[in-house]
């Protein structure tokens, strides 16, 4: 009986440590990862589009844009045209609307290593150098012309940027645009 007795309160002394445990657990895990829904669908068009878009100038500068972030070790120091849609992070999940034409660029910041399939995504023809540093916007770019008619998703990934011999944190967010092209 005695030992039955003993036995119990080991048992429940267990349950005192493991379900407080577990519930800090899964707490800690539910913070993980990123909400990066927005509310509502808002839309972004042109006012005209462009006819052509002149491949920019660029330069290599060996270890610019990879210590920065961008996929690529270009550089270019030209501006933008006027014309063009400039799609940035702060419009994850969101359908941007233009004409067919219209210069689209991803303006993605530095401080992320940045990733993307290679390549067109339907509609969207990708124009080279893809994923180039920009000085003036401290940013990694990526320049689509909108072909045909329809809509294109584009992904970007996000992973940290992390220099050698150091801790770095252990994160991906997912950054999806919708590109309606009329």
């Amino acid at each position: 009986m005695r030992r039955s007795k003993l036995y119990g309160i080991r048992c429940r002394s267990w349950w005192l440590v493991i379900v407080p445990a577990l519930v800090a657990l899964l707490v800690g895990l539910g913070a993980c990862g990123t909400n990066a829904a927005t509310s509502g669908g808002a839309s972004q068009s042109t006012p005209t589009p462009i006819k052509s878009a002149a491949t920019p100038t660029a330069t290599t500068v060996k270890g610019y844009g990879t210590s920065h972030g961008c996929p690529s070790d270009a550089v270019v120091a030209e501006t933008l045209p006027e014309q063009a849609v400039i799609v940035r992070n702060t419009q994850n999940g969101q359908t941007i609307t233009v004409h067919r034409g219209t210069l689209v660029v991803f303006e993605l910041p530095f401080g992320q290593r940045w990733e993307t399939p290679a390549g067109s995504q339907g509609v969207l023809e990708l124009q080279q150098p893809a994923g180039y540093a920009s000085q003036q916007a401290h940013a990694c770019i990526w320049r689509y012309v909108a072909q045909g008619s329809g809509q294109s998703e584009v992904v970007f990934i996000a992973r940290p940027l992390c220099q050698p011999h150091q801790l770095c944190p252990q994160y991906i967010m997912r950054f999806s645009f919708t590109v309606a092209v009329e």
